[in-house]
């Protein structure tokens, strides 16, 4: 038995003497694996035959000695066939999942003229503790060994325009009596899968049968990169057994880089709408740029995504013409600012796998709008106010405008204000500003990138103008603490025509010198033909004036101050 390993030379020396201290002869040569421990005793794990004919023998690396044995049959005393005693050490092998042991140095040779089929071993076996063991188990396979012996593409690389490949293959059979090869039997069944690599891993299977002359081929269009795989003879005859399986080669991709330019014929569009893409697509090739005639061609409202192609949805495509050219119709699929891109749909032999080449048109695609829980009132002082929500997107930029008709048919803008932030598409708003006497009003948001055009439902609205004809503070100079009586006439306008308010309520108001809060001093109402009278008292210098109090459907009034000197 020979090994790979060496020992430290002491070590050799003591397991010679421990050899010798046992009374046995030592083997011509003994080679142990490197110095470890010995451990306890372990018997024969397995024994396996190899595509050479050599035999593995499954046995602790400790092992001193070693002697196989292929028996004619598992009788008592039956005649020995084959014997070795040069066996090598191997470790474990990651890549054939071998396990580790002692292999005999040759193939193992039966007598000319002995049987195919599978022959019984004994193995004798020393270990540390110097004593020869003996076991009886596992099997030699002396059977014709049949495997795929060679394998080739007809190209070492796919692109766009070959995306087709043929795997080549020979089978050969080995004779164990003789050690020859030959070609494999015609109709022997080969089993082909490929590793393959696009976008994931995946795995290609396909089965073909040989010629004659052992020979086979298959062809195959992955469409991705072939980063190896096996061939393997299956579904062999009773008096063969199959050899390892043969490594596929590797088929690499070349991608073809290209270059697109477009353009669209509109820069916003309503949902359901489309919008013309045309443009020129040039791919890269040993002469230089040139038309890329047939190229897929197609637009989304998304970039491309080369290793998610499926997740962009498209909006509209064509083939380019002999020209390079294109040209065609897009749909959008929903609202948004993302604007169009366009590219070639996405392969593993076009531009950059992670971000494909395209080019960005700009486009607008506006949600759709509305108004919600609006009011607008118009305020006794004049004041237009609207409230309400515009459902969408709460840009900045998205404006409100209040509106105002006086037909309800032509509408022009009287003031316009900016959405509030909001909360799930939902923006408020607020915009006020000075009305008029009779008026429709309506909230209208114009179309923009972002919203559709809405107009809120119309409201009309009015108040009955008021006003003081006439009006007079006595006495002009009151005594302090003296009494002061405010008189006059109010009147409201009905049909065009000022008439007496009777019933209006008034009030007598009253700024102290030197502040600037009013405060009242007397209410009242206006009786017939509009007049009223108020009381007060003259506590100070201060000014005086008379208001209406807030009364529905008309507008307030008030009179001018008046300073009066307190005496």
């Amino acid at each position: 038995m020979r090994s790979t390993r060496t020992l430290p030379h002491a070590l050799v020396r003591a397991a010679t003497v421990f050899a010798l201290s046992a009374g046995l002869a030592a083997p011509a040569l003994v080679t142990a694996p490197a110095a470890h421990a010995a451990p306890a005793p372990a018997d024969v794990t397995r024994t396996t035959t190899l595509d050479d004919g050599r035999l593995d023998v499954g046995l602790p690396y400790n092992t001193l000695w070693a002697k196989v044995s292929v028996l004619a049959s598992d009788q008592p005393g039956a005649p020995v066939l084959a014997t070795s005693e040069e066996l090598n050490w191997h470790d474990y092998d990651s890549t054939t999942q071998r396990p580790s042991g002692w292999t005999t140095r040759n193939p193992v040779r039966l007598p000319e003229g002995t049987a195919l089929g599978d022959y019984p071993v004994s193995v004798d076996y020393r270990l540390w503790d110097g004593k020869v063991q003996h076991w009886n188990g596992g099997s030699y396979s002396h059977k014709l060994r049949t495997g795929v012996s060679a394998l080739s593409f007809d190209r070492a690389s796919t692109d766009y325009d070959h995306r087709d490949v043929t795997l080549s293959g020979r089978a050969t059979t080995a004779d164990p009596s003789t050690g020859e090869h030959t070609p494999a039997r015609a109709g022997t069944k080969v089993k082909v899968v490929l590793s393959t690599y696009g976008r994931d891993w995946r795995k290609v299977t396909a089965t073909t049968v040989t010629g004659a002359d052992g020979a086979f081929s298959l062809p195959f269009t992955p469409n991705a990169e072939i980063r190896g795989g096996t061939a393997t003879v299956v579904e062999p005859a009773a008096d063969t057994v199959p050899t390892d399986a043969y490594p596929v080669p590797a088929v690499t991709v070349t991608r073809t880089e290209y270059r697109i330019g477009t353009r669209i014929d509109k820069r916003r569009l309503l949902l359901g709408g489309t919008t013309k893409v045309s443009g020129r697509v040039e791919r890269l090739t040993a002469e230089g740029w040139r038309p890329f005639a047939g190229a897929p061609v197609v637009s989304a409202q998304r970039p491309p995504d080369g290793q998610h192609p499926d997740s962009v949805e498209t909006i509209g495509g064509a083939p380019a013409a002999a020209d390079g050219s294109f040209a065609y119709a897009a749909r959008p699929r929903y609202a948004g600012t993302e604007g169009v891109y366009t590219f070639l749909r996405p392969s593993l032999y076009l531009g950059d796998s992670y971000t494909p080449t395209h080019d960005w048109s700009q486009l607008a695609v506006p949600r759709p709008a509305a108004f919600t829980n609006v009011k607008i009132t118009l305020s006794p002082y004049g004041e237009v106010k609207a409230v309400g929500r515009l459902t969408g997107s709460c840009w900045d930029d998205n404006r409100v405008q209040l509106q105002i008709s006086f037909d309800g048919r032509h509408w022009q803008n009287l003031k316009t204000g900016t959405l509030e932030s909001g909360t799930a598409g939902h923006c408020p708003f607020t915009v006020e500003t000075m009305g008029y006497v009779s008026a429709y009003y309506r909230v209208y948001h114009a179309e923009s990138d972002w919203l559709t055009a809405a107009a809120g439902r119309a409201v009309h609205l009015s108040r009955t103008l008021t006003r003081f004809s006439s009006y007079s503070f006595t006495p002009d100079r009151p005594r302090v603490n003296g009494p002061l009586t405010a008189s006059g006439v109010l009147q409201r306008k009905v049909g065009g025509v000022w008439k007496p308010y009777v019933g209006a309520k008034v009030m007598l108001v009253v700024k102290p010198r030197g502040e600037n809060t009013w405060y009242w001093a007397t209410k009242g109402k206006t009786g017939s033909g509009g007049k009223y009278r108020l009381g007060g008292t003259a506590y100070s210098d201060a000014t005086w004036a008379v208001i209406t109090e807030p009364a529905g459907g008309h507008f307030y009034s008030e009179t001018k101050g008046k300073y009066i000197d307190a005496r």
